[in-house]
């Protein structure tokens, strides 16, 4: 019993690629189409092993851009017989087909959301294996003209060039500091792609203003740092202003107290007796020496409060 199998369509393959259908070249393959298991061949190595050939397709046929064909086992081998077998008990479902890639692109046009390296434009088929796993989703083996590149085995290729160009995406009206970066009105932000210029334009906004944030935290930390030292300088001056007053209120109580308190000797500071002023001759002493001068004792006695 044959089953038809798709070995291929243009849609994204978890790799981040995909593989257009109406670029593959069935020249070579439909006049040696070779079926294996999971790409594995004897190519005189370890990795490889010594797996032969599982048989071949026929029934080779493209339509609505998907590539099918109908596995023949030719169970001259152990191996051949026991996938066979898994094939016909419903185990093995699928295929993926072994390329040697001849032209690439990341042209928008061949992009589809989510892609990530460049669409196969154009390849050589050159074998179908029969996989545990889709070939859309995982098994995929690239051949050039020196080496091969076994994609199922989860090694890395660069056989596939990543993409350079972003991919557009449409704005949303909600993205209100967005549009108004980029002169869009909310009216027309669903309807507007975001291009790789303006991804560029905002990716040069950010980091100008994380470079001028970073500026503003360093000048910030400056004043702060001045401001502290500012309020310790202030401290201090209110600290020795108090300081002084304490000294000013101790020295006019000093002196309060000086001019209340009475003189104890001829040396100490009287009321009739200030500082700075001459003293005065007792009204004894004043009439000893001016005895004669009756207009002068009469002016001391009336100062006296003698007359």
């Amino acid at each position: 019993m044959s089953r038809r199998v798709i070995l291929s369509d243009s849609s994204l393959n978890r790799y981040g690629f995909r593989i257009l259908t109406e670029g593959i070249d069935l020249t070579s393959f439909r006049k040696n189409p070779m079926m294996l298991y999971m790409h594995f061949r004897d190519e005189g190595s370890p990795f490889w092993g010594q797996n032969k050939a599982i048989g071949y397709w026929k029934n080779i046929k493209v339509e609505d851009g998907v590539l099918s064909a109908e596995p023949v086992f030719d169970e001259v081998d152990e191996l051949s017989k026991t996938i066979a077998a898994k094939f016909n008990a419903g185990t093995f479902n699928a295929a993926s087909i072994g390329i040697r890639i001849l032209a690439t692109s990341d042209e928008k046009k061949y992009l589809v959301p989510g892609q990530t390296r460049a669409t196969v434009t154009k390849c050589d088929l050159m074998e179908a294996s029969i996989v545990d796993i889709p070939a859309n989703a995982n098994a995929v083996r690239l051949y050039d003209r020196t080496t091969s590149v076994c994609l199922a085995a989860g090694m890395v290729t660069n056989e596939v060039p990543e993409i350079k160009t972003i991919l557009p995406m449409n704005l949303k009206a909600k993205w209100k500091t967005v549009l108004a970066f980029l002169g869009i009105g909310e009216d027309k932000a669903d309807a507007t792609q975001l291009s790789e210029e303006q991804m560029e334009s905002l990716n040069a906004e950010l980091e100008r203003l994380q470079g001028e944030n970073a500026t503003l935290m360093t000048e910030k930390s400056d004043a702060e740092s001045k401001l502290t030292q500012a309020n310790e300088e202030i401290t201090n001056l209110k600290a020795n202003v108090s300081k002084k007053d304490e000294e000013i209120a101790s020295l006019n109580e000093q002196v309060k107290n000086l001019k209340g308190s009475p003189a104890e000797s001829k040396e100490e500071l009287t009321p009739k007796k200030e500082p700075g002023t001459e003293a005065q001759d007792t009204f004894a002493t004043f009439s000893d020496k001016h005895a004669d001068d009756y207009a002068a004792l009469t002016a001391r006695m009336k100062e006296e409060g003698l007359i």
